[in-house]
């Protein structure tokens, strides 16, 4: 389960993308009939006899790419612990509900407290075969006895 920290981050990252990918989509404009405007890397031109056809596309600001790159992380790290947990979920030897699954910048812990040293093993094992794991810190616990 996600804590409700990593929750707030993901809706926060979601709304972000969406006003990004808006605030980022192109504008373009054509005109007919005018002088081509000479903006580098912002405006092409294409003059036929009798005509000029402009063409302008606007960039997202940095502040915006920034929002996006950190959304698209935030998503790829829910992703991450999803694929993560619903492993373990699935795996017999392993008891998933024990476990908590937290991933940062695809740095995955693991918290929480489990039967055996075998079953910390395991969910070291499962974690590691993610794609999109880096690394996995190991905060697990074997219950003694």
């Amino acid at each position: 389960m996600t804590s409700p920290h990593n929750h707030r981050l993901t809706v926060i990252a979601v709304t972000a993308l969406v006003l990004a990918l808006g605030a980022g989509c192109e504008k373009k404009t054509t005109t007919t009939g005018t002088a081509p405007s000479t903006t580098p890397g912002t405006t092409s031109s294409t003059t036929t006899p009798g005509t000029t056809s402009s063409t302008t596309t606007m960039t997202p600001a940095p502040s915006v790419d920034r929002a996006m790159n950190k959304a698209g992380d935030t998503i790829a790290d829910s992703a991450i612990t999803a694929k993560v947990k619903t492993a373990m979920l699935a795996d017999s030897d392993v008891k998933g509900l024990q476990i908590n699954v937290d991933t940062v910048n695809g740095v995955v812990t693991l918290t929480g407290t489990v039967d055996n040293k075998s079953h910390i093993d395991k969910a070291m094992s499962l974690t590691k075969g993610i794609e999109g794991v880096k690394s996995v810190e190991n905060k697990l616990t074997a219950k003694a006895g």
